[in-house]
C-alpha cells in the first residue's frame, strides 16, 4: 500500500497514477481523509495496484520459506482477474505435502496476508512445480468420467471429501454435461459432492 497527499482526491489519484506508471482504472484506492477549510484543502488516499500485489505475494513466499531453509524461485502472473504465484524449489513433496495438505496451507496463509495487507479479498492462486495444474487436469478427467457413470446408470453418485478449489473444478466440468447436476454438502473437511440425474 502507498499513500498519496495532494489539495484533492482527483489530483491524489493523478499523483499516485503518475508516480506507478498506471492509469486510473488500473489504479485501486481509498480516501483515507479529506479536508475541505475555508482556507486549506488536504485530501490523503492508500492505493495500490496488482504488480504490488505480485510484488508481495512474493516476497511474502520467498521470506516465509527462506527462514525455513528452502530454496526457492517465485513467479508470478495474472489472468482472468486471479493472480497466480508458481514456486520452483527442489523440495517439492515436503512443501506440497500428502495430497496437497501444506500447499492448501500455504494457500490460505498467503491469501489471509494479501487480504489483511490490502483490505480486500483478492482471489489468489500458489502452486508448486506445476503441481495444482496437474491435479486439476486429474480431477477435471475423474469428473468427466463420473458424468458418464452417472448418465449411464441414471444413479446418484456421492464423491469422497475433497477440497474446495477440487469440488469447483468437479462442479465446471460437470456443468458442460447435459442432464447433470452437482450439489456439495456436508461441513468443513467432510464436505463432499454429489453428482445426479436431471431429465
Amino acid at each position: 500500500m502507498k499513500t498519496y497527499t495532494a489539495k484533492t482526491v482527483e489530483d491524489a489519484v493523478n499523483k499516485a497514477c503518475l508516480d506507478l506508471g498506471v492509469t486510473v482504472d488500473q489504479l485501486n484506492y481509498e480516501v483515507t481523509l479529506e479536508t475541505k477549510g475555508l482556507f486549506s484543502k488536504k485530501a490523503e488516499i492508500s492505493c495500490w495496484t496488482v504488480e504490488m500485489v505480485q510484488e508481495y505475494i512474493e516476497s511474502f513466499i520467498r521470506k516465509i520459506l527462506t527462514d525455513m531453509e528452502f530454496e526457492v524461485e517465485t513467479i508470478s502472473y495474472v489472468q482472468d482477474g486471479r493472480i497466480y504465484c508458481n514456486i520452483n524449489t527442489s523440495n517439492n513433496s515436503i512443501l506440497i505435502g500428502k495430497a496437497g495438505v501444506i500447499l492448501r496451507a500455504i494457500n490460505l496463509i498467503v491469501k489471509n496476508a494479501v487480504s489483511t495487507t490490502f483490505k480486500k479479498r483478492l482471489e489468489v492462486s500458489v502452486d508448486i512445480n506445476g503441481y495444482k495444474e496437474e491435479r486439476y487436469k486429474k480431477v477435471a478427467s475423474m469428473a468427466r468420467r463420473f458424468g458418464k457413470t452417472v448418465l449411464r446408470t441414471k444413479a446418484d453418485l456421492k464423491l469422497d471429501p475433497m477440497p474446495a478449489d477440487e469440488r469447483k473444478v468437479m462442479h465446471q466440468e460437470i456443468a458442460k454435461m447435459d442432464h447433470l447436476k452437482t450439489e456439495s454438502k456436508g461441513e468443513g473437511k467432510n464436505r463432499y459432492m454429489t453428482i445426479s440425474y436431471v431429465d
